[in-house]
């Protein structure tokens, strides 16, 4: 009887120290003389839960109150706690006021970091100030070179003008013989829609704004343009440099188009497909993705050369070329590896013209071997929801596998020769 008393309490104290949701005791079911022990023991946990409740709430930063009942020494040192956080929070909102004069002197290591702060910050801000007299006095001289830097701006290879806050006015323009019909010309006015968009974003206009943004023109001219406010005869008001970027554009465009094109095939690359798919996977069109990889290839290398491998891989982009649409996607993903996308084409249609591409290739006869390739077709219909091209890529592979091994199964001989 003893020993089923002293494990009912015991089974409870460990619950009352180690488990979250304490298992609660039952005192009628234990003999008189524990009862009063079992009290004792209920009386602890309420003070453990009690404790557990409060140091929650100030973990939290919960400092609105005191959740232990009065009498519970557990929560004692939480009290303290709570009462330095207390003072703590207040100091901190004084010193965000600007009353650097704060200093704690109870909490060890903190008081030291939080008065070494607060002694920064007066630094900062006396640093501050004079670092604000010293841009009054910037401004000051600033005001009184403004000649001389319409002087130097005149001479200025790039355009510069200056546009009123609302868009409604060029001020000023560094081109010889500016007058007032600049505004008709196509870049002034790109430049007072864009004066006219930035008071919008900002009604009061009376921060430093600065941003750099690009125009194109209707004759296809490209320009980079900075601007930014300033103060122009004691108002506010934009001022943009503008640079012609055209010859620059052209020689980007023409590098980005070579590093996307295949210098054998002249078709585009992996890099070109991968950027043209995801377009058009955006569009709600429907497309077949077509995954095609030659035969025979190494074959022909190995018992021809490379040179007649080469003609190979030529051969099959030329046929290609020539029996898909202008809109279709065609590029070479790798060595022997080429994608087509087959925009609004049903799948029994693109199984169609892909036959009659391997019929063409196939039916060439100055070169006296096999030709063909294997191909995976996935259909996506219009209504798609957002796909993965890399995704739509593996699982086209995968079905070119499958037909792959079966033209190796039908041709032997070959594999031997491989």
């Amino acid at each position: 009887m003893e020993n089923r008393n002293c494990e009912q309490l015991f089974e409870y104290l460990r619950s009352i120290l180690y488990d979250t949701k304490v298992q609660p005791l039952d005192l009628e079911k234990l003999d008189e003389p524990y009862q009063k022990l079992g009290m004792g023991l209920q009386y602890l946990d309420k003070m453990i839960q009690e404790m557990k409740a409060y140091s929650a709430a100030l973990s939290k930063g919960d400092l609105s109150g005191t959740i232990a009942t009065r009498g519970n020494s557990l929560c004692d040192n939480l009290k303290n706690i709570q009462a330095n956080l207390n003072h703590l929070t207040w100091q901190a909102k004084q010193v965000a006021k600007g009353d650097y004069s704060q200093t704690v002197s109870y909490l060890g290591e903190f008081s030291d970091a939080f008065n070494t702060m607060t002694a920064q910050l007066r630094e900062r801000e006396n640093a501050l100030r004079l670092e604000a007299e010293v841009e009054k006095h910037h401004a000051d001289m600033a005001e009184s070179y403004n000649a001389l830097l319409l002087d130097l701006i005149s001479g200025s290879e790039e355009e510069i003008i200056v546009t009123n806050v609302d868009g409604t006015k060029i001020l000023y323009c560094n081109r010889e013989g500016a007058s007032e019909d600049l505004k008709n010309e196509e870049i002034y006015k790109m430049c007072l829609q864009e004066a006219a968009k930035e008071r919008s974003s900002d009604s009061e206009a009376l921060t430093s704004v600065k941003w750099y943004w690009e125009a194109e023109d209707s004759e296809h001219r490209f320009y980079k343009i900075r601007s930014r406010t300033i103060a122009w005869e004691d108002e506010k008001a934009y001022t943009h440099i503008i640079r012609e970027v055209t010859e620059t554009k052209q020689r980007e465009e023409m590098l980005r188009r070579k590093a996307q094109r295949d210098p054998m095939t002249g078709i585009g690359n992996r890099a070109f497909f991968l950027e043209k798919a995801e377009d058009m996977l955006k569009k709600e069109v429907s497309m077949v993705f077509c995954y095609c990889d030659l035969d025979h290839l190494k074959y022909i290398n190995d018992h021809f050369g490379h040179a007649e491998g080469d003609w190979y891989i030529r051969h099959f982009v030329h046929t290609v070329e020539n029996l898909i649409r202008k809109e279709d996607i065609f590029a070479r993903v790798g060595g022997d590896e080429f994608c087509i996308v087959l925009q609004n084409c049903p799948l029994q249609a693109a199984k169609d013209k892909l036959q009659v591409i391997q019929n063409a290739f196939e039916s060439e006869k100055t070169h006296e071997y096999p030709k063909s390739f294997s191909c995976g077709m996935v259909e996506v219909p219009q209504d798609h929801e957002e796909l993965d091209i890399v995704k739509i890529i593996e699982e086209a592979d995968a079905v070119m596998y499958l037909q792959k091994k079966k033209h190796r199964q039908s041709q032997p001989e070959l594999q031997r020769k491989e």
